[in-house]
């Protein structure tokens, strides 16, 4: 994988997930092209936008959380630090009241994303992100790794399990299982630990809370029999 992918590989995979849960319900279509791939890449910068935007939302809001309790004047004037801003910014008191009952911080985000410039960086990057073929084959090799091999991906979880039937595995589950069967059998540079602590993660942060144990029971049960047969 690209640097790009290395350092933002939690994101990728939450976003691969996503993308494979809206196939579930959306169309059988698993035909995966160039265009489809700039498309969620594409898509993805839009999520990062949309979570700086947010990120810078909150921070404002917290900020005149803490002082609304105080006795400040309307002119008074409040200093403080931004996510992705190196210099502190300031704002009366009564802009913010102002702008908390407006929009609750929204436009006042947006304002300081664009006046920083905040998203000019991130464009570049996700140009060449996007123009970068090493990135697109990534892509395509993972999602089509998925769809062409999804019925033996499913015989292998179903091989595995104790007690439990497959069709009782929420989907949010299975398709972790399936992202982490497909890293363990096509993308060797990735440890089957780090596979593992990833779909762990995903499993806490999407699915139920005694996931964790269930997808790392799963997945370590494989992980030996994947990459063995693999090195043959």
């Amino acid at each position: 994988m690209t640097n790009n992918l290395l350092s933002n590989r939690r994101n990728t995979r939450e976003n691969l997930l996503m993308f494979f849960y809206s196939k579930e319900f959306l169309n059988n279509n698993t035909v995966f092209s160039d265009d489809d791939a700039k498309f969620f890449l594409n898509t993805i910068t839009e999520i990062k936008r949309e979570d700086k935007l947010d990120s810078v939302r909150e921070s404002i809001k917290e900020v005149f959380d803490n002082v609304k309790i105080t006795k400040l004047d309307p002119n008074d004037r409040i200093e403080f630090q931004l996510p992705f801003i190196k210099d502190k910014v300031t704002m009366s008191f009564e802009e913010m009241d102002n702008q908390n009952v407006a929009d609750g911080f929204m436009n006042c985000a947006q304002f300081f994303i664009d006046k920083y410039k905040l998203n000019e960086t991130d464009k570049t990057d996700d140009e060449t992100l996007m123009s970068n073929k090493e990135n697109l084959v990534f892509f395509q090799t993972y999602i089509k790794s998925y769809f062409i091999n999804k019925d033996a991906i499913d015989t292998d979880i179903k091989n595995n399990l104790e007690n439990w039937d497959f069709g009782r595995i929420s989907i949010i589950d299975k398709i972790i299982l399936r992202m982490g069967i497909v890293e363990l059998r096509h993308f060797n540079e990735i440890p089957p630990k780090v596979i593992i602590n990833e779909a762990i993660e995903l499993g806490k942060k999407y699915s139920t809370e005694k996931s964790n144990i269930f997808i790392n029971g799963i997945l370590n049960k494989l992980k030996d029999m994947i990459r063995l047969t693999e090195k043959k």
